[in-house]
């Protein structure tokens, strides 16, 4: 089996997969400047990925020459550092953020031309091999690997610095996903830091410390996957409630039949007549029904005691006792008192409100059948 296709491989091919289609989804709906930015970011982390893989690698070195997969993975990482960069500068610094995105540009457009350099500066055998012990002594191999590091160094101490900032003023249910894309770009600091100083003692001082390039490999890697599984979880989160929401409207749907049923005939009039349109058909048929079952108790409220309102939330089965006798009086045409009365429980000042006062007259109605 191709290490492609290698089970640390598929878990992050599924989590980029994840948060870029999540990214694209929120860019199509909201084309702003900070949701492109990291949107670019999540595609260029992906694509260096992609080009980490000898597969892919091999065929990009084949076509443009030897080396030219790793200056371009490393590119697209250091790019998608920078657009992260960019968001958080955007969203900080107010309207002159533009010039300052402009400023950010510089150190990254430096470290780029510098790794395209040090690629030429490497001798032909050793352009694009990995960083080890038998290639950290050419020249151009370690200006290569350093340049790209101490960018990578800044863009991912500057990026979890930003995501602690805005730790203070998020929202509860984006909290976790930022606390795990600041370990995840902490951990990869940390990572790239180790193999900043395995390439600095080597080169200058000629010793090859081992453990230091051996400890940032796991760094990278688990915190890129933590940071892409922060990226996801707040689409994810988003995703799985709403599925529960629409599960639950569905429920609910089902258990007021008895009660709209009963109400429509009365009232016919009750019924929206135009339908739902758009996203969200379960959840548009839950509200309409929530609102076709209280306007039919308001046109049946001239009908019913002053307290039924309070006598819903108090004894739901006496509330349908006397729902049924009010329709009983409606049905054979007795006068009413003419005047609209509380027909929910005080506080159910809205739909969501409403929903749990119905379902119980609406399963009293049932029950006593």
């Amino acid at each position: 089996m191709s290490t492609l296709f290698s089970p640390v491989n598929l878990i992050a091919m599924v989590l980029f997969a994840a948060a870029l289609a999540w990214r694209i989804y929120q860019v199509t709906r909201a084309p702003t400047v900070p949701n492109w930015a990291v949107t670019a970011c999540v595609a260029g982390f992906a694509a260096a990925f992609l080009l980490q893989q000898p597969v892919l690698s091999g065929e990009v070195d084949a076509l443009l020459g030897r080396g030219a997969a790793r200056v371009a993975n490393n590119a697209l990482l250091a790019c998608g550092l920078c657009a992260l960069v960019i968001f958080f500068l955007g969203s900080a610094i107010g309207p002159r953020r533009y010039r300052r995105v402009v400023v950010e540009l510089i150190p990254l457009a430096a470290a780029i031309t510098l790794m395209i350099v040090a690629m030429d500066l490497t001798r032909p055998e050793l352009r694009g091999l990995p960083l080890g012990p038998s290639t950290i002594h050419d020249n151009g191999v370690a200006i290569f690997y350093l340049g790209a590091g101490l960018y990578l160094i800044y863009g991912l101490i500057a990026c979890a610095a930003w995501i602690v900032r805005y730790l203070r003023v998020a929202d509860r249910n984006l909290r976790i996903g930022l606390r795990l894309s600041a370990i995840g770009l902490a951990g990869a600091a940390v990572g790239s830091i180790c193999r900043a100083l395995y390439i600095v003692v080597a080169w200058v001082f000629g010793p090859v410390v081992k453990i230091l390039l051996l400890l940032g490999v796991p760094f990278v890697i688990a915190g890129g996957m933590l940071f892409l599984a922060g990226v996801t979880y707040p689409g994810v989160r988003a995703r799985v409630s709403a599925l529960r929401r629409r599960r639950q409207h569905r429920r609910e749907h089902a258990a007021l039949a008895p009660l709209w049923t009963v109400l429509v005939e009365a009232f016919p009039s009750i019924v929206l007549r135009t339908p739902p349109r758009g996203r969200g058909g379960v959840n548009r048929l839950h509200y309409r029904r929530v609102i076709e079952i209280r306007d039919g108790l308001v046109q049946l409220s001239p009908y019913l005691d002053a307290d039924f309102g309070a006598v819903v939330a108090e004894d739901p089965a006496a509330a349908a006792a006397a729902l049924r006798a009010a329709l009983r009086r409606h049905a054979a045409g007795e006068a009413s008192d003419g005047r609209a009365k509380q027909v929910l429980p005080a506080g159910a000042d809205d739909i969501e409100s409403d929903v749990r006062p119905l379902l119980a007259l609406s399963a009293a109605m049932a029950n006593g059948k």
